[in-house]
């Protein structure tokens, strides 16, 4: 064998080896997911009406109400959001299942004179879809911190798409400059790990890379929601995050995570 042979032998091999490690590492990753319920303890009382005084004929209709804390089944709180943190710079791995998460649009609704629904989720990238169901018109108010604001008319004929570059630190206040009272939060983050605490309080984030991962809990009536007892799991701290171990195929659960009602402000 010559040398310049041997030396594309060594080379082959080489390469070979290189490529069986990095599909090693591709196939080794492993997944885990989170869930569990956030709880209201204490009473809340039901929610106030909000004063109408634009378009009153057709929104006193509706009847809308402050869904500044929302308490449904089970006293679990409504509307609340549980999502990954990411020092500046980091990145995460995303499961196969989820890449294809952003390519359907999220869609915000100005009916009944209110946003539905009242908290929503947006990928970067992922179309921001914000139409109106109702006959009068509306305006869409959205100060991001880190992307580009806007505030734009909407109604049934001309419905707004946007999308996002940059992912967002905190769940972001949409307005109607319109129907002072009408609001919502939205969401932006660079990846598909975060969750909207459902009607009876409870979330699920599936397919986590398995490992230590910091999460924040937040809610709009206080934003950072601190110092929650997580059993086992911990506590959030003062910044609403909570250090959390994500085991490869299973799930943590977190079980009823009670928030005290004067917590809420209420």
């Amino acid at each position: 064998m010559s040398d310049f042979q041997g030396l594309q032998r060594t080379t082959c091999i080489a390469l070979a080896l290189a490529l069986l490690a990095s599909a090693s590492g591709v196939f080794a990753q492993e997944w885990g997911s989170l869930t569990g319920r956030l709880v209201v303890d204490g009473s809340v009382g039901d929610p106030a009406a909000l004063n109408v005084n634009k378009d009153t004929e057709y929104c006193s209709q509706h009847s809308p109400t402050d869904e500044t804390v929302v308490v449904g089944e089970d006293d679990g709180l409504t509307n609340a959001f549980v999502y990954l943190y990411l020092k500046r710079g980091k990145s995460v791995d995303v499961h196969p299942d989820l890449e294809s998460a952003a390519a359907e649009p999220v869609v915000l609704d100005n009916k009944g004179c209110r946003f539905e629904p009242h908290a929503l989720l947006v990928q970067t990238g992922q179309e921001l879809k914000i139409i109106s169901s109702d006959p009068i018109g509306h305006n869409t108010k959205l100060d991001l911190i880190k992307g580009v604001s806007f505030n734009q008319s909407v109604n049934s004929d001309t419905p707004l798409s946007k999308t996002f570059d940059k992912s967002e630190p905190v769940p972001l206040t949409a307005s109607c400059s319109i129907h002072p009272w009408m609001n919502c939060h939205v969401l932006i983050r660079d990846n598909p790990y975060m969750a909207i605490t459902g009607e009876d309080g409870s979330f699920e984030i599936k397919n986590i890379p398995a490992g230590e991962h910091e999460f924040i809990f937040w809610q709009e009536a206080v934003g950072n929601l601190k110092n929650l007892s997580l059993g086992s799991a911990g506590k959030t701290n003062r910044k609403g995050r909570a250090k959390l171990k994500i085991p490869a195929g299973g799930t943590l659960e977190l079980g009823d995570v009670k928030i005290p009602a004067a917590t809420l402000g209420k």
